[in-house]
């Protein structure tokens, strides 16, 4: 019976430290919308700031947003006159300091070390201090994208934001990502705050 329960807590460890290791991009989305459904209009992508809208970079952002957007039938008008006008603006803040908690060298979950009530089991670092967290202090960045569509003649039909808090300031590499977050079930629930998960296994996102 024993060791029926020691097998059980290994999988049960397993399976934690699996999880805990799976590489995650995590986004909080916000949308508001007015009764609004696509139904394959064109659209023509504009930074929200003139001063970027001569920018390399930002028709890049472009054509990572109007990708998410094709998803659900909208098609980019090029030269033609579009039937929306889809804004977008970037931003990134200069970065905080963040102190996170890391497991020291030598800890494992798969470890075995003798408890209190008498057997042995997986190592457990809440009954066992010979291991200490370390902690270490990380820069962060907060970076943002914001979206809206409208008519042409202004009328605001949609608004999207999604924002992440993350150690890298590739922008390239995030926005796109912050895209794919803010368009998951597109137009998403009015006047709520999600959190959204995206799974980058064996994806090279962030690399």
């Amino acid at each position: 019976m024993m060791l029926k329960q020691l097998k059980t807590l290994v999988i049960v460890a397993a399976a934690g430290f699996a999880a805990a290791c799976t590489p995650m991009f995590r986004s909080d989305v916000s949308t508001f919308h007015s009764n609004f459904a696509p139904s394959g209009q064109t659209i023509a992508l504009t930074p929200m700031n003139p001063d970027r809208r001569d920018s390399l970079e930002f028709r890049q952002y472009a054509n990572a947003i109007g990708l998410q957007l094709g998803r659900y039938g909208f098609r980019q008008a090029g030269e033609a006159e579009p039937d929306l006008i889809a804004g977008f603006d970037i931003t990134i803040n200069d970065g905080r300091e963040k102190i996170e908690t890391y497991p020291s060298a030598g800890r494992s979950s798969f470890w075995y070390s003798r408890h209190y009530w008498g057997f042995w089991g997986p190592y457990d670092p809440f009954f066992d201090a010979r291991f200490h967290d370390e902690l270490r202090a990380t820069t962060v960045y907060r970076v943002e994208l914001r979206v809206e569509l409208r008519k042409k003649d202004g009328t605001m039909l949609y608004e999207g934001r999604a924002e992440t808090e993350t150690r890298s300031n590739n922008l390239p590499k995030i926005v796109p990502l912050l895209a794919e977050a803010l368009f998951q079930e597109f137009p998403g629930p009015n006047g709520q705050t999600r959190h959204v998960k995206l799974d980058l296994t064996d994806r090279n996102d962030l690399d």
